[in-house]
């Protein structure tokens, strides 16, 4: 008789020590939604600087290319039902728009469920520009979509009635957990990465990556000769992203020290590396470990601002006499179902992410053809198992149609030298994939893609056409301070004519 309260009291602990390290504030999510809403919109406004180069049939990769290199996937993409740039004009702003209203949480899960299809669009719409941000950036929305992300700091949750109920209590299912595991899976496969390698281990790894000029950004040239130190932060990453597993083991201060450390990591990446958004999305991943009490002190100081005023002017503009009704709940037996079917369908989705992390580490096969797309690729190695040790660039030698010579990259002078600055030959990260993809991946066509973009741009910004085109890929091998060999090779040569 005695032993019944007894193993109540001890499910109840067992139930309390799972849901502090599951469980997600609702502050946190906020923040999260929030974040998330702000890398959307920073990477649409990144991407469009390319626009017509990686997303039109004038750029790169023309629809026709991209439906013969991944024929799965460019059945993805509404991007692909056009080939115009005026469509894509148009799919870009709708995009801002819906990323702005999952920004302040209007109709949060319509604008995060539209915000995810055409981000998953996007990204379809051109593979060879993705990186493990790109990855992560379309998981966090597809579990954000799954959690409350507007139950509070939105202009939803200003709008509904009886909302002051339960708004400190944090979220505890299965999605929580999904949200959080994912993020440690990240940081868990990069270590595994990297201890398959032979550079990080001996503390070498970020003295190569500095040493490469295509990649330092900021800070990275000034770090790049202080050799002890970057060993050192060498180690400390590798260490740091070994104890990841602790993020949903500890709670607590423990946790939000941890979580600053990781933070600490990714804006010193920001600050060194040119990579695109992929820091930033790593600390938006960030956001949902950060326990109570921080968003407690967060709290407190919103409320001494105007904030909340504001939000209150805005949500009673807004606010619909639909919205003033409040939602009756569904039927008991109605929610249960649904609990459990969406605790089915997130069990599931966890199990395809272990089984995608389990192929790109090489401990699975997919098969030859996975849609197209392989899991190493676009996994969470980068700079692993070991870094890249070569700065690549392209050369286009091409001749015009009044005799003289220039690179129809640059415009100047044909130059085989290490360029001083990549930033001519790669404008932004996604160039740098893009070339980087080119020169690696047997994809054929690709370079014939890029001569023919590169035609096509300089003869309808130049009186004088391009007659004939050469592409030629230099590469530069790091030696950490010792001479550097410069090898070049030729990977098209034709004119415009046969390209555009």
């Amino acid at each position: 008789m005695r032993s019944r309260p007894t193993t109540s009291s001890a499910l109840a602990r067992v139930r309390a020590l799972v849901a502090s390290r599951i469980g997600v504030d609702r502050r946190a999510l906020a923040a999260f939604r929030v974040a998330l809403a702000l890398c959307l919109c920073l990477d649409l406004a990144l991407r469009a600087r390319n626009l017509t180069a990686f997303y039109t049939d004038a750029g790169v990769l023309p629809r026709t290319a991209l439906r013969d290199l991944y024929p799965a996937i460019s059945a993805l993409s509404v991007h692909a039902l056009s080939g115009t740039a005026w469509f894509e004009i148009a799919l870009f702003a709708l995009a801002a728009g819906f990323a702005l209203a999952l920004l302040v949480g209007y109709h949060t899960r319509l604008a995060l469920l539209v915000s995810f299809v055409l981000l998953v669009s996007l990204q379809a719409r051109n593979p060879l520009v993705l990186n493990g941000g790109d990855s992560l950036l379309r998981r966090l929305t597809l579990w954000g979509l799954l959690l409350p992300l507007g139950a509070r700091w939105s202009l939803d949750a200003r709008a509904r009635v009886g909302d002051a109920t339960d708004r400190s209590a944090g979220v505890v299912s299965a999605a929580s957990a999904a949200l959080l595991l994912q993020v440690v899976f990240v940081y868990v496969v990069t270590a595994l990465f990297k201890h398959q390698g032979t550079l990080w281990d001996r503390g070498l790894a970020i003295r190569y990556v500095f040493d490469l000029r295509e990649f330092t950004v900021f800070l990275g040239p000034v770090l790049a000769h202080h050799s002890l130190l970057l060993t050192a932060m060498d180690y400390g990453w590798v260490a740091l992203l070994t104890c990841a597993p602790l993020l949903v083991l500890t709670t607590g201060r423990a946790r939000a020290v941890l979580v600053g450390c990781f933070a600490l990591a990714h804006v010193g990446l920001l600050c060194t590396i040119g990579v695109g958004i992929f820091p930033l999305v790593d600390l938006v991943a960030l956001l949902p470990f950060v326990p109570p009490f921080v968003w407690d002190a967060v709290e407190d100081r919103l409320a001494r601002s105007r904030l909340p005023a504001l939000a209150d002017d805005v949500a009673t503009r807004l606010r619909s006499p639909r919205a003033l009704t409040p939602s009756l709940p569904a039927p008991a037996p109605v929610g249960r179902l649904a609990r459990g079917t969406l605790t089915v369908v997130v069990c599931l989705l966890l199990v395809g992410m272990c089984v995608w992390n389990a192929a790109s580490l090489g401990y699975v096969h997919l098969g030859d053809d996975a849609g197209g797309v392989n899991p190493e690729a676009y996994g969470w190695n980068m700079f692993a198992p070991d870094p890249v040790t070569t700065d690549v660039w392209y050369v286009a030698p091409a001749r015009l149609t009044t005799g003289e010579r220039v690179d129809a990259i640059t415009g100047d002078a044909v130059s085989w030298a290490p360029p001083p600055s990549f930033a001519a030959r790669y404008p932004s990260a996604r160039w740098r994939k893009y070339l980087r993809n080119v020169h690696k991946r047997d994809l054929g066509g690709l370079e014939a893609g890029y001569a023919g973009y590169l035609c096509s741009r300089w003869n309808a910004t130049h009186d004088s056409g391009i007659e004939r085109l050469r592409l030629a890929v230099a590469v530069k091998r790091a030696r950490l301070g010792g001479p550097e060999s410069v090898r070049h090779h030729e990977r098209w040569n034709g004119t415009c004519a046969s390209v555009t």
